[in-house]
């Protein structure tokens, strides 16, 4: 298959199935505490996402290099393979679950090779579907990640409708056989080693570039806080269980339809300076906030927030790809790391701190005022017109 139609569908098919593997492990929580069937303690399950963590980081730095040197396809073969056999092997655990001397160094290989999948994977997807549209390129890294996100979404609710924890072996099976299918078409396309992943043969990572870094691992810093610790937070400002849970999946919905939204209308709209004032808008939500801890008021809140967050990241790296067209790969994978450096800072730090709820409102409106001052630094002399 060397359509251009067949291409486009099957990248942002791998993204959507990329999201649903990521999150995998975290939507096996309940499985892996349960004491009849892994009995993972809580410290355990929170240092499962330890190995992940380093992993997307290193393969996300890595990532840019390997394309250059093997191409998208490869790149993106290793990864999906990578994904594909921790979920095939998760599935086989439901065999092995009374050997518990075993149990938790194997998940840990697993979620290493979930994390080294994922950042090989979405940080070549992000210029592959750039490369797919070459007048809308910010268009098409924004749409690709809400269909990341639509799949991050997908894997709890997978877990929601199978009820009994007792069969959570189904949720890895029904991905492992998904992604295998999408893995088996991905291998039918033809991608050549196009020039718009080829390296200079000398190159540094330019400061503008850095600044980038800086804005995402504060960007990273407040997804993660309310990515890890939003429920306990929100159960501090006076939430119940189930109001708690629906705050936080609006704040994730509010995040994909920003997205989405951004990502068709940024092709005919000059949508750069609702992107530019975006995490002003958001430090301004947090601060009434703190000021009017309205239990009515908090779970529109918390749409709101991730509502206006929502472009930030996929944005910035669709700005980063049309600002350095040389380095397409490196600012997908340069920027995807620093998402990820952010969250596993804030997600270590926030352990003793998740019931201080004012400092950590107070610690992310800075965030998001330095996010504000940063891009507007970076506005001078861009090409942030053509991104948005």
């Amino acid at each position: 298959m060397n359509s251009k139609l067949a291409k486009i569908i099957i990248v942002f098919l791998l993204a959507f199935f990329t999201g649903v593997n990521f999150v995998v492990f975290p939507a096996l929580g309940t499985a892996f505490t349960d004491s009849s069937l892994f009995g993972l303690s809580s410290s355990q399950f929170g240092n499962l996402f330890i190995p992940q963590v380093i992993c997307i980081i290193i393969s996300c730095l890595g990532a840019p290099f390997l394309v250059n040197k093997w191409g998208p396809k490869v790149v993106l073969a290793i990864g999906l393979l990578l994904m594909i056999i921790s979920t095939g092997v998760l599935w086989t655990l439901q065999f092995f679950i009374n050997d518990s001397s075993l149990l938790f160094p194997v998940l840990m290989i697993l979620v290493a090779f979930t994390g080294s999948g994922f950042g090989l994977c979405i940080t070549t997807l992000n210029p592959l579907a750039a490369s797919l549209f070459e007048n809308n390129k910010s268009s098409a890294i924004l749409i690709l990640q809400f269909l990341v996100g639509l799949g991050t979404s997908t894997a709890p609710l997978m877990m929601n409708l199978i009820g009994n924890v007792k069969n959570w072996m189904y949720v890895p099976g029904c991905i492992f056989i998904l992604v295998s299918i999408a893995f088996t078409a991905f291998l039918l396309l033809k991608l050549e080693k196009e020039t718009f992943f080829e390296l200079p043969g000398h190159f540094k990572i330019p400061p503008k570039l850095w600044l980038f870094f800086v804005t995402i691992v504060l960007y990273g810093c407040t997804e993660g806080t309310f990515g890890s610790f939003g429920a306990i937070i929100l159960k501090n400002q006076g939430l119940d269980n189930n109001k708690a849970s629906l705050g936080l999946s609006l704040f994730w919905g509010g995040i994909a339809l920003n997205r989405l939204l951004f990502g068709i209308f940024s092709k005919n709209k000059d949508l750069s300076y609702l992107f530019l004032f975006s995490p002003l808008i958001v430090a301004g939500l947090l601060l009434f906030l703190l000021l009017y801890p309205n239990v009515n008021s908090i779970v529109l809140m918390m749409f709101l927030i991730g509502f206006f967050m929502g472009s930030i990241f996929p944005g910035s790296i669709g700005w980063g790809t049309v600002e350095f067209p040389t380095l397409s790969v490196v600012v997908s994978g340069f920027l995807m790391a620093a998402n990820q450096v952010g969250t596993g800072i804030i997600t270590n730090v926030l352990g003793s701190l998740s019931n201080q709820t004012n400092i950590i409102f107070q610690f992310l409106i800075v965030c998001m005022i330095l996010i504000c001052l940063l891009l507007f630094y970076l506005k001078r002399n861009s090409k942030i017109k053509e991104a948005f």
